[in-house]
């Protein structure tokens, strides 16, 4: 999903003129249930071998870990364990080639962004440990910031992590591959049996021409979450079409409750609504043919998933008023305070949704309905990758950690301990979780596999600033559905003609 802001922690200190404003302009009254506050600074860290950082309540009887990592966060943590290892630099002091070095004995450096869960990776990195006692693990957490601004030229330079948690992007991740920066992974799929045990998409969103470099993991998804109290105050059941969601959106309008809380300020949520309706009108393989550069943008199909939102539905007044003026903080605001009935945005806020501190109301979630009759191709991502460097002395024992981290035993953890969705196929119906999160893991489990596509995660850096642009512009009235859609389809020959558009179909 978006990757250049950490979904989970965004701005969460909303406004209250700018909420007042809001809903004074629908005729609202403000709710008094406050809104909590998150986010977390430091520094960087590190972690021993021994697990850290509070109990483990997984049940679970393996110390063998699972699964997926956090969406990159902003701001750091400090680590409350040590290692011997020297700060800076790889545990393992890589030299290219990538030799096994020592088999009895390895010592890893591995990066991550999981300053929202520190303590509870340092578990996962402890129980990795103990089921691999001749590896030492030591973990550096790094902000999204850092990671982007230090680990190409630390992978140059042979000084940076043997393992790393990153962007499974074609500009990210892809990019690496080109340089030959990332430790290829076929042989370690069959080995350790990872393409029956994971999600095809784990495979393939992270393999570059025709190499795989990485497990993606943290399945995510965009849907609609609604108010289960303002649908029921109302008369309204879960939509089933189009057609039944803006019938629903009309008759919310007239209670005075905003339907559809989507606000763009940031401008990358509106390039999660244009994957949704894309997918659904366009189709997802022929989505993943124009991302992949094969079909053009500018065709009707794609003009009318820019038109029907950002322009009949915005004029119709079903989605927050004044929308490129109000962040992401106020739209989880005007939502978690029964402001709003429903939130058109991904399986991140599932935490938060679920938490009766932060959303006092029960919360549904359902795909965006079918449009035109056409099946439904609900925009699926993932949060982030684990890569091994290409210059790591211990390829065999990196590859071992990430069998460890993806393995069934601890899937569970994830999901229970971090509330993550890992890439791992696993039957969740014992799981200790909230009503809301076994229906996405149910739901992500029978489909990740039909799943449409976010367009921001594959598409180019130009691209994705055509699409922020231009979807404001559009929601503003300065431009037409057709300009932006002609103008997507120059920004992706600009792109094509760089190399810098990636086969997605292969």
């Amino acid at each position: 999903m978006k990757r250049l802001i950490n979904r989970r922690s965004l701005f969460r200190g909303s406004s209250s003129l700018m909420i007042m404003a809001i809903l004074a302009a629908c005729g609202a009254t403000e709710s008094s249930t406050p809104s909590t506050g998150g986010g977390n600074a430091g520094g960087t860290t590190s972690a021993a071998a021994s697990p850290a950082g509070g109990t483990e309540s997984s049940p679970a009887a393996s110390p063998m870990g699972a699964s997926t990592a956090a969406t990159p966060a902003g701001g750091a943590e400090t680590s409350p364990s040590a290692s011997a290892s020297p700060a800076g630099g790889t545990a393992s002091s890589p030299s290219a080639g990538g030799a096994e070095g020592n088999a009895d004995s390895a010592e890893l450096l591995l990066w991550d962004t999981e300053t929202d869960n520190t303590e509870k990776m340092d578990q996962l990195i402890g129980r990795c440990s103990e089921a691999n006692p001749n590896i030492t693990i030591r973990r550096e957490v790094q902000t999204t910031d850092q990671m982007r601004n230090t680990l190409r030229t630390a992978l140059d330079a042979g000084q940076g992590p043997d393992i790393f948690a990153y962007d499974t992007g074609p500009g990210f991740a892809g990019v690496l591959a080109k340089a030959g920066l990332l430790l290829p992974l076929d042989e370690a799929y069959q080995t350790y049996g990872w393409n029956d045990r994971l999600f095809p998409i784990a495979k393939q969103r992270t393999t570059f021409d025709g190499k795989v470099y990485g497990i993606g993991n943290q399945l995510e998804v965009v849907g609609v979450f609604y108010n289960k109290r303002i649908f029921e105050e109302q008369g309204i059941s879960e939509p089933k079409t189009h057609e039944e969601l803006l019938q629903a959106a009309q008759k919310l309008k007239g209670a005075g409750v905003i339907p559809i809380a989507f606000a763009n300020q940031n401008k990358w949520p509106a390039g999660h609504t244009f994957s949704v309706f894309a997918g659904n009108i366009v189709g997802r393989d022929k989505l993943a043919q124009a991302i992949s550069g094969e079909v053009p943008w500018d065709g009707p199909e794609f003009v009318q998933a820019i038109q029907i939102p950002f322009v009949e539905m915005n004029q119709a007044g079903y989605f927050i008023p004044d929308v490129n003026a109000v962040t992401y903080d106020d739209w989880q605001t005007l939502f978690t305070t029964g402001q709003a009935a429903m939130s058109l945005t991904g399986t991140w806020q599932i935490s938060d949704y679920s938490n009766q501190e932060t959303m006092p109301d029960p919360v549904g979630f359902f795909f965006y309905p079918p449009i035109n009759g056409q099946p439904i191709a609900p925009p699926s991502g993932l949060g982030s990758g684990y890569f091994v460097s290409s210059k790591t002395q211990h390829p065999e024992a990196a590859t071992k950690i990430l069998d460890c981290l993806f393995s069934e035993e601890n899937a569970r953890f994830w999901v229970e301990e971090m509330n993550q969705i890992p890439p791992v196929q696993v039957d969740p119906s014992n799981f200790q979780v909230t009503d809301l999160m076994r229906f996405t893991l149910q739901a992500l489990q029978e489909g990740a596999d039909t799943m449409g596509y976010n367009v921001d995660v594959l598409t180019p850096e130009n691209f994705n600033t055509m699409m922020g642009d231009g979807f404001q512009e559009v929601l503003a009235g300065g431009k037409t559905a057709q300009q932006q859609a002609d103008d997507l389809q120059q920004a992706m020959e600009e792109a094509q003609a760089q190399g810098k558009v990636f086969d997605i179909t292969e």
